[in-house]
Order: C-alpha cells, then sequence, then structure tokens
C-alpha cells in the first residue's frame, strides 16, 4: 500500500495533502480509512459487547447506572468514540444529569459535525440544562442534518415545542408524520402542536385521520393535558362517544 512508508516525521504533510485531495476526488474520503491514524481507535469485541449492552439497558429502561457503567468502560478506553459519547448523554439526562451530558454531547459534535444526531442531543442537553440559546442552534443545525428520520424530527418538534417555537415544532412534526404514516406518536405529537398554536379544527383532523387507520387511542386522548381539550370535537365523536 503506498501509504505504508510514511514515516512518522511525515505523516501530518501527507495527511493534509490527502484531505485537500479528498476535497477535490470524489471517493477519496472513502479510501482514507486505509491511511495510518494512530489517533483513531476501533473498538475491540470486548468493547463492542459493552457498548450493544449498555444502549440495550438505556433503550429498555431497566438500568441507568448499568447503561452509565458499561458506557463508562467504552469512553475510557475510546474517548472519541462517537457513538458512545452519543449514547452516554442520553443516559445522564435520563438520570436527570443534563450538565454532564452537555459535555458528552458537546464532544460528540466536536469530533463529528455532520452528524445530525449528536446536534438533536445537544439541543435536549442544552434546553434541560438551561441554555435556551445553544438549544435553539443546536436544533437548526440538526434540522439541515437529520434527513430521513421520522423519530428524530418527532424529537426536533418536541424541542421546539419546549423552545415555543410553534412553527418550527409543526414543520417537524408534518415531515416526521409524512416520513412514518403509520407511527402513531407522530399523529399525537402534530395534533398536540396544532391545539396550542390554536389550531383545533387541524388537531382533530390529524387525530381522525389516525383513528380511521386505528392506528390511535382515545385513553390517550384523555389522558394528554394538551389532547384532552379535542375530547369533545364533534369531528372525533365517532370514536370518543361510544
Amino acid at each position: 500500500m503506498q501509504f505504508a512508508m510514511i514515516n512518522k516525521g511525515h505523516y501530518w504533510k501527507a495527511a493534509l495533502v490527502v484531505l485537500m485531495l479528498a476535497a477535490a476526488v470524489p471517493g477519496l474520503q472513502a479510501q482514507d480509512r486505509f491511511l495510518p491514524q494512530p489517533e483513531r481507535m476501533i473498538r475491540t469485541p470486548e468493547l463492542n459487547v459493552q457498548f450493544h449492552r449498555a444502549e440495550t439497558a438505556w433503550r429498555s429502561g431497566t438500568s441507568l447506572l448499568e447503561a452509565k457503567a458499561r458506557v463508562d468502560r467504552v469512553l475510557q478506553a475510546l474517548p472519541d468514540d462517537v457513538a458512545a459519547r452519543k449514547l452516554r448523554a442520553q443516559v445522564l439526562m435520563g438520570m436527570d444529569r443534563p450538565r454532564e451530558a452537555l459535555q458528552d454531547a458537546h464532544r460528540a459534535v466536536e469530533l463529528d459535525a455532520k452528524d445530525g444526531e449528536a446536534y438533536l442531543i445537544l439541543s435536549e442537553a442544552a434546553l434541560r440544562s438551561g441554555e435556551a440559546g445553544l438549544a435553539v442552534q443546536a436544533l437548526d443545525v440538526a434540522a439541515e442534518r437529520i434527513q430521513d428520520h421520522a423519530d428524530w424530527h418527532l424529537r426536533l418538534s418536541w424541542i421546539a415545542l419546549e423552545l415555543d417555537l410553534l412553527d418550527k415544532a409543526e414543520a417537524f412534526a408534518r415531515i416526521g408524520l409524512a416520513l412514518d404514516p403509520q407511527q402513531e406518536a407522530a399523529y399525537y405529537q402534530l395534533s398536540r402542536v396544532f391545539v396550542l398554536n390554536g389550531k383545533p379544527e387541524e388537531a382533530a383532523t390529524v387525530l381522525a385521520q389516525g383513528f380511521r387507520q386505528s392506528l390511535l387511542d382515545v385513553a390517550v386522548v384523555e389522558r394528554d393535558s394538551v389532547l384532552v381539550r379535542l375530547a369533545d370535537h364533534p369531528t372525533l365523536s365517532p370514536w370518543t362517544q361510544q
């Protein structure tokens, strides 16, 4: 391999040349994994097991302490593991430690500025930490980088709603529903935004669409502090008055 003969003294000069070429030659970025990169580290099988078990513990909600302990082990060995940084940030938010989560989220976007989910997590952590300005900035960057992912758009909508950015909350929820018309959460979220934005007719129409597809539950509407305002709406009477 032609890069194998680069010695340490010329490494950074050679790397700079390659980066310049990568910007001009399509496909070269996909080959840069062949460069000698002493700071890039790959998880060992053992660390990979720790990461996935941490992720499982976090997603299931069975033990946030276990999730954090396992992801801590990964980051102790690989402090620049972006996925592990994002995971620990979310675990820390689940433990109601948003300030610490914010540090991991900051580091994740520093390591990979193209990672839309990292900016989404940064926005969430900033919001939970009371840093509304940073939350808005990260929200906008995340929206630019997140493409076809319904769940992430719904999370963006939630953040925008908490920041009282109702137009953005509506736009994100619309995209989330368009990307996954079978996801009940998208109907609830878009309807919720419509209610708070003074559009009860639109909110009832969206819920009716979900009910017609047998995706929604009347009990959820009645328990939700916002959606309950629609419980007596005539558009929803075929389902709410049974």
